[in-house]
């Protein structure tokens, strides 16, 4: 028999959990979107009242933000690096450009939604920890992990972000005017041979590239007693 506080218990088999509900969560985002996901409606997923989902989460947002754990939740955390940190950011860069693929439409989270479960934090904290041993000092530290972090959920947005039917117009680069248009016009014959990873592998190396250059500039500034 359901209790009070659980009237569709008798349609869950196996019970309701955390986990389950944000598994479900999930599955709606990834088939319908963002915007088709509540409480009502992720009751009806589960079988049982939205209110039964309340005795193991206590909100929507706190759905939203557990929905960013599952999608992390198969990216190994960062240790200490025994080589090349800046390789050691590179990988997980890729991994989680990786993750992000593989839900496309759960991509608005990473970019309005903060960390806030312990589960994403410890990702976080890690890669921290990878920036603060190349000796970024606190606030240069944030800088670095806030601007890889952007990269690469804008990279994601722009490659295979969800967009509204209808939306986005086919770009016709090569019907420009050359005499108002020259340095457009003469790259259109290179667009057909980039693809969205060809522009991330290459933005990623720029970033790296200059975030190492910032880390000896940090090493050598905290060598002559200035703050960073």
């Amino acid at each position: 028999m359901p209790s009070r506080t659980d009237p569709g218990a008798k349609h869950v088999r196996g019970g309701l959990s955390r986990a389950r509900i944000l598994e479900a969560a999930l599955s709606i985002v990834d088939r319908e979107g963002l915007a088709a996901l509540s409480m009502r409606r992720l009751g009806a997923e589960l079988g049982v009242e939205a209110m039964s989902l309340y005795n193991h989460v206590p909100s929507k947002a706190a759905v939203l933000d557990g929905l960013q754990e599952v999608i992390l939740e198969g990216l190994p955390l960062l240790g200490s690096p025994c080589g090349d940190w800046v390789e050691v950011l590179r990988s997980a860069a890729r991994s989680f450009r990786g993750a992000l693929a593989a839900h496309p439409n759960a991509l608005p989270l990473f970019a309005s939604r903060p960390a806030v479960t312990p589960a994403v934090l410890r990702h976080v904290d890690a890669a921290l920890g990878v920036l603060r041993g190349a000796g970024f000092g606190p606030g240069a530290c944030v800088s670095a992990f806030q601007t890889l972090v952007a990269f690469v959920v804008g990279n994601a947005l722009s490659s295979f972000g969800p967009t509204a039917a209808g939306d986005v117009s086919p770009p016709r680069y090569g019907d420009l005017p050359p005499e108002e248009f020259p340095h457009l016009t003469a790259i259109v014959p290179s667009l057909g041979d980039r693809s969205a990873l060809d522009d991330f592998e290459f933005g990623l190396d720029v970033l790296l590239v200059g975030l190492r250059a910032r880390a000896a500039s940090c090493g050598r500034a905290l060598q002559a007693g200035e703050g960073l």
